[in-house]
């Protein structure tokens, strides 16, 4: 099975995929990384106003098979959380591209957003290190 990918985003070498939406970074997990986790047991998100750091975890997704660290592509402020998936694991699963969102954040320093993985970039990465199909939609 290929799984597809969105065109419209970047992602991140850690598994997250970051849209720009003018000023604000809306963030969250990528299908490839949740098909390969099995099934979501809890999601551990930040508050609104907290400060993330490029680099140290800001949240974590746990399945029965082990953890995910939710890493920051950028230094940011939190500006709205999706708390509804804390209760609803299955939107993550099921939807992980739009009512899946983790969280929007205002980047310090859009430059930090410059090594990211263009879509092509991130399917070859997929297949590399998870050993799935990707394909761009």
């Amino acid at each position: 099975m290929v799984m597809k990918i969105p065109k419209d985003r970047v992602y991140t070498r850690n598994h997250e995929w970051i849209r720009i939406d003018m000023e604000v970074v809306i963030m969250g997990l990528t299908g490839p990384l949740l098909s390969d986790m099995g099934d979501l047991i809890s999601l551990e998100l930040p508050e609104p106003e907290d400060v993330m750091l490029r680099g140290y975890p800001i949240a974590v997704a746990e399945s029965l098979d082990g953890l995910h660290e939710i890493l920051p592509p950028a230094d940011a402020e939190i500006l709205e959380v999706n708390r509804e998936l804390e209760w609803d694991l299955d939107v993550l699963s099921d939807d992980p591209y739009e009512k899946g969102w983790l969280m929007k954040i205002k980047v310090d320093s859009p430059d930090q957003l410059r090594d990211l993985l263009s879509p092509e970039s991130y399917m070859e990465y997929c297949k590399e290190k998870l050993g799935v199909e990707c394909g761009v939609e």
